[in-house]
């Protein structure tokens, strides 16, 4: 059964609970990436982690760790020449002879989606949003369908970097530089043509760092519910986000999330 769509309360069989629960006794991948709902999150080299064995290799450059919240990131095995990638950005906020830094437009999405990029000489390229957004942000409600994998703007935006700079685009980590003690995130997709709700009952057992939600309207008037309470309301064709409060979704607690058009709830966390 896939997790990537818990719907139709009657018909649910799995909770959040036990996929969380599958999820914490499963191996986690080396460098995991949106593959289905439930992804790993692993810091790049250059972060010290709580409990890390290894001392942190050195930090590329100018990178913004007190800026930026979630992320996207891999190292290309050869260096990079920045001259190749200079056109992508929409803007450009600080340029080096090391590394670039600026934001790259998102194809079909407004200004407000576009995606923070930074390349550095030596390889390293990471799409960001900064720490005052929520993580459900990211994904790319214009192309998700729910089935595995959902779609996210980082992915999308690097590809095209990528690209530009001449180098393959291996599969990518992510990583929120707000909360380094989280392990997971979790994307659940729902939709109004397939059942429009689904239940949700967090394990006390685990650490949530964020609750986050994203919705797109296909036509007038929108809504995204959590236990009957509006979150949103808005007659527009741009995705909405916000965060959700810890106290509208607390642990050991059966909620209900209903949306009126596609929407996605993300949870950051962390396994004991």
């Amino acid at each position: 059964m896939s997790l990537a769509r818990i719907r139709k309360p009657t018909l649910i069989i799995l909770s959040l609970l036990l996929a969380l629960a599958v999820l914490s006794l499963a191996p986690q991948p080396a460098a995991p990436a949106s593959g289905g709902n439930a992804i790993a999150l692993k810091a790049p080299s250059f972060v010290r982690v709580a409990n890390a064995q290894e001392e942190p290799s050195a930090a590329p450059m100018g990178f913004p760790q007190d800026e930026a919240g979630i992320s996207a990131y891999f190292k290309s095995a050869s260096p990079v020449n920045l001259a190749d990638v200079r056109n992508v950005f929409r803007v450009i906020e600080v340029e080096t002879a090391d590394y670039i830094i600026g934001s790259v437009d998102v194809a079909d999405y407004v200004e407000d989606f576009d995606v923070h990029v930074y390349v550095h000489r030596t390889g390293w390229f990471m799409a960001y949003y900064l720490k005052g957004d929520p993580v459900a942000k990211m994904v790319d409600m214009r192309r998700s369908t729910g089935t595995s994998p959902i779609k996210t703007l980082f992915e999308n935006t690097l590809s095209i970097v990528a690209v530009a700079a001449g180098v393959p685009m291996p599969q990518v980590t992510f990583y929120d530089f707000r909360y380094p003690n989280a392990t997971n995130m979790m994307l659940i997709y729902e939709n109004y043509g397939d059942g429009n709700s689904f239940t949700v009952q967090l394990p006390s057992t685990f650490v949530y760092y964020e609750r986050s939600w994203t919705l797109i309207n296909w036509e007038d008037g929108w809504y995204f519910r959590v236990d009957g309470q509006y979150q949103s309301s808005m007659a527009d064709t741009n995705p909405v986000y916000n965060f959700i409060t810890p106290v509208q979704l607390l642990p050991d607690t059966v909620h209900t999330i209903t949306v009126d058009d596609d929407g996605v709830l993300a949870l950051v966390y962390r396994v004991p």
